[in-house]
């Protein structure tokens, strides 16, 4: 007979998909603490995950992003394990660039997988390997270990990499884009099954060669009842000093090359001249320095940084989106169908109208448009998005109507407890499927 090991349910297979637990090893280079990215929705699935009673364990790097720095608490250790609301976390080293470029980025994702992948050899009775890129690497490692537990695996993509490597031009060199596309078709061709957070994504696949059948569309989702339609003249504005008649036009997340953020900056300064109105930057990333400097220099008086909201409490973000009139989406011209913005639902469940420079054939502009939630503009267009912001200013009522359709769009659409269902039917399922088939086999060898 077979000696393969067969998931863990095997050996009862009729037992109603609700009953089964399983054990999820997930691979990633984004955890709690940190807060933005793909951090919190890893945290929320595998937190949920472990409420519903399965077994869930992450091997994962030690916190650092956006700052590009490890986390003051976390520092001088090679390794650690932690339990974290019932997700056991598995940390270890990576290489954290002080400097990025394209080949310290290409150091830091290789050294994510490696470590990640050298951490989870140590995790035992494991029914479903779970790897979510970026990091393409993530995704080797995530081979490997399904590989070595004769597990299945699921690839769980929310950017196209190197599709927006190479966009970015962040990646030129021809040898270097083939050995990319050559990884990324291998992890394809081992996964077991393809998680995509939109239809364009999978569209993106299939003409890669992918079969349709490995691909599974799960959209992201928000938290609605902790993000929500706020007071406008609330606690945010009060501790931040701002006046409740000053129009506040928030960005938030990450400030990196692929939201060319230079362009919300420009259009600040077309605005000069709007006195009431005020532009605020909450986050950090690896462009964050240069954008400071560019809006020194300009001697903008409309424009202020705010650092990262603390972890606690979890009020403060719903309180800021609450204190905001317009929300800023800004992205390269080059950013089409390889990457959706996680912030984009949290913006419409804060019941804010949003404005997005963005390429208008991309992800987030047909998000943007099938919602009704906000104004689209060409990237790369201050004059274009000054515009924008000004008639949002103007026409409250407008504005107004913006928000609550993109309200409305999260609350039927991207429900947090409605996705985070599917996302763990899909796995009972899978690991169903998977189970079956090697019962089969097992009838088979007999």
């Amino acid at each position: 007979m077979n000696s393969e090991r067969a998931p863990r349910g095997a050996e009862d297979t009729c037992a109603p998909r609700s009953q089964q637990k399983l054990h999820i090893l997930l691979v990633t280079s984004a955890y709690a603490p940190e807060r933005t990215g793909t951090a919190p929705l890893n945290t929320e699935l595998c937190e949920y995950l472990a409420s519903r009673g399965h077994r869930v364990s992450v091997v994962t790097s030690f916190p650092h992003y956006p700052e590009w720095n490890v986390f003051p608490a976390y520092r001088g250790r090679l390794w650690q394990r932690e339990l974290l609301n019932g997700v056991t976390i598995l940390r270890s080293y990576a290489y954290i660039p002080s400097r990025r470029t394209t080949m310290r980025r290409i150091l830091y994702d290789t050294s994510v997988g490696l470590f990640a992948g050298l951490r989870g050899l140590a995790v035992d009775n494991v029914d479903l390997v779970l790897t979510v890129s970026p990091p393409l690497q993530a995704g080797i490692a995530g081979c490997v270990l399904a590989r070595l537990k004769r597990v299945p695996l699921l690839l769980d993509l929310h950017d196209l990499v190197p599709d927006l490597a190479i966009a970015l031009g962040m990646l030129r060199n021809r040898w270097a884009i083939k050995m990319a596309q050559t990884i990324e078709n291998r992890i394809y061709l081992r996964s077991d099954g393809i998680l995509v957070i939109s239809e364009e994504f999978a569209s993106n696949l299939i003409r890669k060669g992918v079969e349709r059948s490995k691909i599974c569309f799960l959209p992201l989702w928000v938290d609605s009842d902790l993000i929500s339609p706020g007071d406008r003249v609330g606690p945010f504005r009060r501790v931040n000093g701002i006046d409740e008649h000053q129009t506040i036009v928030l960005y938030t997340g990450n400030m990196g090359a692929k939201q060319n953020l230079e362009n919300v900056l420009e259009a600040a300064d077309r605005l000069q001249t709007c006195r009431d109105v005020l532009f605020l930057f909450v986050g950090d990333g690896s462009e964050k320095k240069r954008l400071q400097e560019y809006a020194h220099n300009k001697a903008l008086p409309n424009v202020r940084f705010l650092p990262l909201l603390p972890p606690q409490p979890k009020e403060l973000l719903p309180q800021m989106l609450a204190g905001a009139d317009v929300l800023v989406l800004n992205q390269s011209a080059q950013v089409v169908d390889m990457v959706v913005p996680s912030k984009l639902f949290t913006y419409m469940a804060a019941g804010r109208p949003i404005v997005a420079a963005v390429n208008r054939s991309s992800q987030a502009a047909a998000c943007i448009r099938n919602a009704g939630s906000g104004l689209v503009v060409d990237p790369g267009n201050p004059v274009a998005l000054a515009e924008a912001i000004s008639r949002l200013k103007e026409d409250r009522e407008f504005a107004a109507d913006l928000g609550s359709r993109g309200r409305l769009f999260v609350e039927e659409h991207s429900a947090r407890k409605t996705i985070l269902s599917k996302y763990e039917d899909t796995f009972l399922a899978f690991a169903h499927k998977i189970a079956m088939r090697s019962v089969l086999g097992h009838e088979a060898a007999d």
